[in-house]
């Protein structure tokens, strides 16, 4: 059995007993395809040197697109703490839907927000902050908590949803007696497709 094609070109398309249509397919990745069109971004903090080993507001980030942003990957990296304790880690905090604290109310444009796509001069509207020492974020939910080791880069790959107006923020607590440590927090992001 075929289908005809409808347009009259004399293409058919072969179809088995079971009604099944064969097709030849590729598959990509919605990621790899909104990096191609230009939807795609990289956010970066920059390195910010934490003086204490109290929790500290790092990164804030909030869609003012009209499409979802699918925030894909956060990458934190901890530096060596000087006068912190070996035998403690760093807590890493990811809040959901942070909107007021220190970091919102005082804020410092982060140090990168570039497009993924070298040839594409699409920009993405968001407010992202970059924290410092002391910095607050506040009124969200606990969404991940991790322990990390200084000195250490961690990816933490996940599949966020943030529609227009919702946000994610970042804090870092170093280990006790910490009076130096260096952190950066990268986020990589996209866009959802207008057309889907």
């Amino acid at each position: 059995m075929f289908v005809e094609d409808g347009n009259g070109s004399g293409y058919r398309a072969k179809v088995n007993k079971n009604s099944r249509l064969y097709v030849n397919a590729v598959s990509e990745q919605e990621e790899r395809r909104a990096t191609k069109d230009g939807r795609s971004y990289n956010i970066n903090t920059g390195s910010i040197e934490l003086t204490s080993a109290n929790e500290s507001g790092v990164l804030y980030l909030k869609n003012n697109e009209t499409q979802d942003l699918h925030v894909t990957t956060i990458v934190v990296n901890l530096g060596q703490s000087t006068g912190g304790s070996a035998t403690d880690d760093t807590i890493i905090e990811v809040i959901r839907n942070p909107t007021a604290g220190t970091v919102v109310s005082d804020e410092t444009a982060v140090d990168v927000i570039s497009n993924r796509n070298f040839g594409s001069s699409e920009t993405l509207t968001a407010d992202a902050y970059k924290g410092a020492e002391a910095k607050t974020l506040t009124d969200g939910d606990q969404h991940i908590l991790s322990l990390i080791s200084e000195g250490s880069r961690v990816a933490f790959n996940i599949d966020e949803v943030l529609p227009k107006g919702a946000s994610i923020g970042v804090t870092i607590n170093p280990p006790a007696s910490n009076s130096s440590m260096d952190v950066m927090v990268a986020v990589l992001c996209h866009l959802e497709d207008v057309n889907d």
